[in-house]
């Protein structure tokens, strides 16, 4: 039986074939270097991000602000509850820049808010290894595993998420000992085959609201609806 083998891969295709602009859609008036895609889009550059020198961010040459405004834009639809939209976006700026921890808690939470709990773990997995201290996808995957039943991890995240905060005064880390508590009660009203009983309190747990990037003072103080984000990277 012949194994199937995967298309080669190619390098990808401009994203500005005819006018110059940014990623986010604006035109660039100022002048430009003439065959700038000439210039930008190389062989050699090309063969550097099929060897993996490059992301496709850096291939396509696309800026820190750029990034920062296209993620605002998904945070924002997001926070409107338009999840398929917000998900795209920041799939998207995955494929761009796969190593930045926060586009994969911030689609760790649009899954969570849509309950997709498997998808949203799976995120906050990839966010952690990218950064272990990063304290809102331990919060969110502690929160995930406790609405999986999954106690005892759910407790582990959430300790981490309480020993990473220093000053005692982090929202997400305070949300994370509401949780244990939550936890504990699960842990502490366990029935004789270790199997824990359940809680009303876990259930009814509000997923905490996601701070936008960068974290807007404002949006803070509103009661708590959705899945905690991590705050602003800036570039």
């Amino acid at each position: 039986m012949t194994e199937k083998k995967d298309p080669p891969k190619e390098a990808p295709k401009p994203i500005h074939p005819d006018v110059p602009i940014t990623a986010t859609g604006q035109v660039i008036s100022s002048p430009v270097t003439p065959d700038w895609q000439k210039v930008l889009y190389t062989p050699e550059r090309s063969e550097k991000y099929l060897n993996g020198e490059l992301n496709l961010r850096e291939y396509h040459a696309i800026s820190g602000p750029e990034m920062l405004q296209m993620a605002q834009i998904a945070f924002n639809l997001y926070s409107s509850g338009r999840y398929t939209e917000a998900e795209t976006m920041f799939n998207g700026l995955i494929a761009l820049e796969p190593t930045e921890a926060y586009y994969h808690t911030a689609l760790g939470c649009v899954y969570m808010a849509q309950d997709e709990y498997e998808k949203a773990k799976e995120q906050f997995d990839h966010a952690l290894a990218l950064d272990p201290k990063e304290l809102a996808s331990y919060l969110n995957r502690g929160e995930v595993h406790l609405r999986l039943g999954n106690i005892m991890e759910a407790a582990n995240d959430l300790k981490a998420c309480v020993d990473l905060d220093k000053t005692g005064k982090d929202p997400l880390a305070m949300r994370a000992r509401v949780l244990a508590a939550a936890a504990l009660e699960l842990i502490e009203g366990a029935d004789d085959g270790g199997k824990p009983a359940a809680s009303a309190s876990a259930k009814k747990a509000e997923p905490a609201k996601a701070p936008a990037k960068p974290a807007a003072p404002a949006k803070k103080a509103e009661p708590a609806k959705k899945p905690a984000a991590a705050p602003a990277k800036k570039k």
